[in-house]
């Protein structure tokens, strides 16, 4: 019965690490599972039975939750591409709180400098967004050496987000544009489950799930020790930074075209809705992100 609730818990961690703007680790402090989690991952070459045993089930349930989540978030982003991305934005938005809320928590003196550290990290974001290709990565980068390696890096990046609470692995994706490219891919992979046989959908699948898998397991064992380093001695600093860098997010979810994807013309119906889509993540954000 313990392993099924662990079962159940991963399957909640792996919808939320989907999710830009809602953070796992945070849920998985609610779910009282993160002092285990990072300990399991840390222990797992020295009592690996133990920590095989708590992992496993949360791993499951954590690809059931990608897999089932990931689709739904596919099909909105596909056919309501303006409301889905401004529910991701403002589940961004709403985490801005907790962050800042962590950020000035250690700061005694000198708080402009922090602040200076969020308005440099927020601007550098700004600049690559509009420089940024806007295409699909795979077709800016095709199926190269240069594609395999963004996506490797994205991935160690993306797993060491996750022993940070507040912060979303999923901020990461948006950030190298590979967000939709994960979400398709998703998608596919249920596609190819349904048909096997479907061997060109499988070399699809790969192409991003290797690198992009491969980079968040050595992530995991070695970027989660150099954050946790950060936030030991730069804790502030660290989460002005993260700061800064999600407010930039947002404003390169709204200027990727790929958030307009959907229409020919931005119609009033859709603006609206967008924008209670917009205050609806906020108010999920909100929730989650809840100290109590």
């Amino acid at each position: 019965m313990n392993y099924l609730f662990l079962g159940l818990k991963g399957i909640a961690l792996g919808a939320a690490s989907i999710m830009p703007g809602v953070s796992g680790a945070t849920l998985s402090i609610i779910f009282r599972l993160y002092d285990q989690l990072i300990e399991s991952i840390n222990n797992l070459f020295t009592d690996m039975k133990k920590s095989v045993l708590f992992l496993l089930p949360v791993g499951l349930g954590m690809v059931i939750g990608v897999l089932g989540f990931g689709s739904i978030i596919d099909f909105f982003i596909t056919n309501f591409s303006l409301q889905a991305s401004s529910f991701i934005a403002g589940l961004m938005a709403g985490s801005i709180p907790f962050i800042h809320s962590q950020a000035v928590s250690q700061v005694t003196s000198g708080k402009g400098k922090y602040y200076g550290i969020a308005v440099a990290a927020a601007i550098t974001i700004i600049i690559i967004t509009l420089f940024a290709p806007q295409a699909d990565p795979r077709e800016v980068y095709g199926l190269n050496f240069g594609m395999i390696m963004l996506l490797f890096i994205c991935g160690i990046l993306v797993a060491g987000t996750m022993v940070i609470p507040g912060v979303s692995g999923a901020m990461v994706l948006i950030l190298f544009g590979f967000y939709t490219l994960a979400m398709h891919t998703i998608s596919d992979i249920l596609s190819f489950l349904r048909n096997p046989s479907d061997f060109e959908l499988l070399r699809s699948i790969l192409i991003t799930v290797v690198p992009l898998g491969l980079g968040a397991v050595i992530g995991i064992f070695a970027t989660s020790k150099l954050i946790s380093i950060l936030l030991e001695k730069y804790n502030s600093a660290t989460f002005f930074a993260i700061l800064g860098i999600l407010i930039g997010t947002i404003f390169a979810i709204f200027n990727d075209a790929e958030t307009y994807q959907s229409y020919d013309r931005l119609s009033v119906g859709v603006v609206i809705f967008s924008i209670i889509a917009a205050f609806a993540g906020v108010a999920v954000s909100l929730a989650l992100g809840n100290k109590k």
